[in-house]
Parts: C-alpha cells; sequence; structure tokens
C-alpha cells in the first residue's frame, strides 16, 4: 500500500501496473505481486518461505567459524550463549560488509577464554557457502511466478525489501528470474 500511496501521482487510472515485492529479510523470504490503478490495490499472489533468511546465511558462517575457532583453541563458542551471541553478531556485520566488499574480517576480541577471533572471509567464499539457499532462493522466486499467472512481460518493476536482498548473488538471482 505504501507502494502506491508514494507512486499515486505516476499510476494511471486505467492501465494495471503490476509490481513484484521480493522481501528477503532475516527469518523469511516473501515474495507478492501486486496491481495499482490510481487509488487503488489487490493482491494477485503471495509467496513464502519461512526457513530462508539471512539468519540462514549467517548459520552457515556461524557453523564455519565456530568450528575453526574449536578446533584451534579447544573451545567451543557454539555452545556458550554469551559466545554465540556476539559471534553471530560479528557475523551479521560482515555479511552486510561483504555486500559491497570483495572481502571482510571478523573480528570477535577475547571471544573465549581470552582467544580471539581473526578471520578474513571473501564474498566468493560465502557465496560457494551459501549456494544452496541460494539455489532455493531462486526455486521459490520461479515458483511464486508461476503460482501468480504472470509473465515477466506483465510485471513493470520488482521491488527490493530486506537485508538478504543486498547480497549480490540473490540480486543476481532475481534478475535472472524477472
Amino acid at each position: 500500500m505504501t507502494y502506491g500511496f508514494f507512486r499515486k501521482g505516476d499510476l494511471d487510472a486505467d492501465v494495471e501496473r503490476t509490481v513484484a515485492f521480493v522481501d528477503f529479510g532475516h527469518s523469511k523470504l516473501s515474495i507478492t505481486y501486486a496491481a495499482f490503478v490510481k487509488g487503488k490495490m489487490r493482491v494477485i499472489s503471495t509467496h513464502s518461505n519461512k526457513d530462508l533468511g539471512a539468519r540462514q546465511i549467517d548459520f552457515q558462517l556461524f557453523e564455519l567459524l565456530g568450528g575453526e575457532f574449536a578446533k584451534k583453541y579447544g573451545c567451543d563458542p557454539r555452545q556458550n550463549v554469551r559466545c554465540r551471541l556476539r559471534l553471530l553478531d560479528s557475523i551479521e556485520k560482515v555479511r552486510k560488509l561483504l555486500t559491497s566488499n570483495k572481502e571482510a574480517d571478523v573480528h570477535c576480541e577475547a571471544l573465549m577464554e581470552d582467544e580471539d577471533l581473526h578471520r578474513s572471509i571473501k564474498r566468493d567464499d560465502l557465496e560457494e557457502l551459501i549456494a544452496p539457499f541460494i539455489v532455493s532462493f531462486k526455486a521459490c522466486l520461479e515458483e511464486s511466478l508461476a503460482k501468480s499467472g504472470l509473465t515477466n512481460e506483465k510485471i513493470h518493476s520488482v521491488e527490493l525489501v530486506g537485508e538478504a536482498t543486498r547480497i549480490p548473488c540473490c540480486i543476481a538471482q532475481i534478475k535472472e528470474v524477472f
């Protein structure tokens, strides 16, 4: 509705504008197709996956880094609640940095038993690590488009919402599908 409200001057009273909203946030993926005309909106179709979100991407990095730390120092930060939260916070920051940079560093001072976690991560390594999630992401996009009964030619634009839509490989999949 916000889309239609702020674009009401651009909307035509006779020609319907169909917009795809891709919301790939922290906890879930949601795709909504809506049609707008001046003063009106109707939802054509919605599709969601509650098991696909940025937190699943973070947990892949969490398992990788936590496992490496446990192997190197003999103590597992994944088992301690406070260490777990600190590591997840650092991972979220790195994931966001990797949306615009090819490489980023994870830093957790005194993560566990006065041992520090310092590691560099490349965007390519992250994309390889999350490849199964990206395949699921693309499948959800394709399934939602098929379920809506729309074709790409009928979709005026695609609006991206949510923190995971900034990941370059996600943007590439969106471009490929739409």
